[in-house]
């Protein structure tokens, strides 16, 4: 699993594993400047079997740029030619959702998850085994296209952050939005931190929902969420949720369109539904500003977020 080397590793483990011909380490240096930017490696190493398991770490401040998967692609090239070997695995542990989506971005195929592996620290903890074949097409394995930040130059998309959870707890423990949406009442904290750093990141990189985050496109505030379902036959559907303090300004009339034309453009979708509660003339009035086509009304099919009666939904799309 990915390594994060000390004095000891530095001055002992690495240079012993180069002299036994068991591992190799590198440090990662930026070009120009030779700061320190991470660390990548090669661990139980079996030349015979043309075998190895790699590692890597980035430096915190280097984190977001690529870094990891660049060095971490460059490592197994040099492993593949240079020192003969056919499978290189990658041990993450479960819920590290960064390290997963960085492997995968460097080509390795998630093959599984290993119960109760070994864990930095003397513990144990379920990880997830990825494979990269010196035969593989190196490629971006990641379900879902990376988002980037599209943005309108009023309000941009991204990633929910750890800095952001307030403000979601804030924005959904909201009477008006656990009206219409199946929120926990009342919505912690702890709810915040299980969506945006739990559930988002698993569903992106298991391909079921992308969800993002709304901000403001000059200072970063949180102003809502928006997120995009696949569904069968290059179809999917829209959501999204305006905090209470960003109400009456367009923020999901102008995000809408924006995630949209991502999904278009990067899942390939051909139409995109957006279904709105009979009731809610407010998201209706969205739905239209938006540029998606009222086509009619689905009866009872949806369940009121905190009981039982089924409800009417109408039904808008978007075709490019």
């Amino acid at each position: 699993m990915p390594t994060r080397p000390g004095l000891e590793w530095v001055t002992s483990t690495y240079p012993g594993r180069w002299a036994d011909g068991t591992g190799a380490g590198f440090a990662v240096l930026d070009a120009t400047t030779a700061e320190l930017l991470g660390g990548v490696d090669l661990h139980e190493v079996d030349a015979t079997a043309g075998t190895a398991e790699v590692g890597w770490f980035t430096a915190p401040a280097a984190r977001g740029r690529g870094v990891g998967t660049e060095a971490v692609q460059v490592l197994c090239r040099w492993a593949f030619g240079a020192v003969g070997l056919h499978r290189l695995t990658a041990q993450v542990e479960v819920g590290n959702w960064a390290s997963r989506a960085l492997a995968e971005k460097a080509g390795f195929t998630v093959e599984g998850v290993l119960r109760d592996a070994p864990a930095p620290g003397d513990r144990r903890a379920d990880t997830w085994l990825a494979s990269l074949l010196a035969t593989d097409e190196v490629r971006d394995r990641r379900a879902f296209p990376p988002l980037g930040r599209p943005t309108d130059g009023v309000v941009a998309l991204r990633h929910p952050r750890e800095d952001d959870l307030p403000r979601i707890q804030r924005a959904c423990d909201d009477t008006e939005s656990a009206r219409w949406l199946p929120l926990p009442v009342p919505y912690s904290e702890q709810d915040a931190r299980g969506w945006a750093l739990g559930l988002v990141p698993a569903e992106w990189a298991q391909g079921k929902v992308a969800s993002a985050a709304v901000v403001d496109a000059a200072t970063d505030e949180l102003l809502g969420a928006v997120a995009i379902t696949p569904g069968r036959d290059r179809t999917g559907e829209v959501g999204y949720w305006t905090a209470p303090w960003a109400r009456g300004r367009g923020v999901a009339v102008r995000a809408t369109p924006l995630h949209t034309a991502w999904a278009v453009e990067r899942l390939g979708l051909a139409r995109v539904e957006l279904l709105t509660d009979v009731r809610n003339t407010a998201s209706q009035r969205v739905a239209h500003k938006a540029g998606f086509v009222r086509e009619g009304v689905a009866r009872a099919v949806r369940v009121e977020p905190r009981g039982t009666a089924r409800v009417d939904m109408v039904v808008w799309s978007h075709v490019p």
